[in-house]
């Protein structure tokens, strides 16, 4: 079947993210590899429309009930393992990476296990977690070019990565194809003991209802000392930092926003950096309790928290 067979229409985008809030997508489409991913952009393209992609649909909240455009959702595994070099698909599942990485030794994806987003996403966001990130693993990012029509080959310097961002969140002509992973030989026992113990920690302390994940960037030492000096220097000296940063979720909890509502959105009662859909909550809900946080937290800290939630929209 052609892939314009394939596009659907009016689509309902709500069971494709982690939290289950989504709109409907004029046009809608699954691809599973390269070749898919450039004929769906030209699609649009042809058409004058706009194309937007949704990957494994964690860390994302779409807050329009209606998506003008194609939305490409990236989906499908392909995978190859070459010494300590694995390349993949970037529909490729996070958890699946992580798993080949111990059948083969490999150490580098031990956060990754149980974390529910694609490679792609990943990359983009320069996802992470337990003082690991993605970027430390990258060597290589091959993406299509939509505005020069071509496939381009970006290195690990070229991807600009910092906390939480790389170059692909700037410029959305880049689409993301395919990742190198530059993993290291380790022993296979202490890699799946090391993942399980984190996967261990992350069922103990993220809530069980549908969620989008964190939705605020841990704060860096390094940034909040220059917007409160005092505050820096207090969450120091109790020891709080890990890595030089701290979690949101501590200065959330401080201030008693554990389990306020608005509408079917709630802060979790379980990790406060987490805004779950308790039952037929909306992207508005989850917005106003993303508002109330911040608003808390510049009224009592003097900082500004930044969501890592990434907006789905056009």
């Amino acid at each position: 079947m052609s892939l314009e067979k394939r596009i659907k229409k009016n689509y309902d985008l709500t069971s494709l993210t982690t939290i289950k809030i989504g709109g409907r997508a004029e046009y809608f489409v699954l691809v599973k590899n390269k070749r898919e991913l450039i004929e769906a952009v030209n699609w649009a393209k042809t058409k004058k429309l706009p194309s937007l992609f949704l990957a494994g649909g964690s860390n994302t909240l779409i807050t329009k009930k209606k998506i003008g455009g194609l939305v490409i959702k990236i989906s499908g595994e392909n995978y190859t393992v070459k010494g300590n070099i694995m390349s993949a698909w970037a529909g490729t599942g996070l958890t699946r990476l992580a798993q080949i990485a111990f059948d083969h030794g490999l150490s580098g994806l031990e956060w990754a296990l149980g974390v529910p987003g694609s490679l792609g996403g990943a990359v983009r966001g320069n996802a992470g977690a337990y003082g690991s990130d993605i970027s430390e693993q990258v060597s290589e990012v091959e993406a299509y070019d939509a505005v020069k029509g071509r496939v381009v080959r970006l290195s690990h310097r070229a991807c600009a990565f910092s906390y939480r961002h790389s170059v692909f969140k700037e410029r959305r002509n880049l689409y993301i194809v395919n990742v190198r992973l530059k993993l290291s030989q380790g022993q296979a026992a202490e890699i799946t003991n090391s993942a399980k113990k984190n996967l261990r920690s992350r069922i103990k302390t993220n809530p069980k209802e549908p969620s989008a994940g964190c939705i605020f960037k841990n704060l860096e030492y390094k940034k909040l000392i220059k917007e409160n000096y005092r505050l820096a220097e207090d969450l120091s000296a109790q020891r709080l930092f890990r890595g030089g940063k701290i979690g949101a979720a501590y200065l959330i909890d401080q201030l008693g926003l554990k389990g306020q509502a608005r509408g079917g959105a709630k802060i979790s009662e379980r990790h406060a950096n987490f805004i779950v859909n308790s039952g037929g909550a909306t992207a508005q809900d989850v917005m106003n309790l993303i508002s109330l946080i911040k608003k808390k937290v510049k009224a009592r800290y003097k900082i500004n928290l930044e969501e890592e939630v990434q907006y789905f929209d056009n």
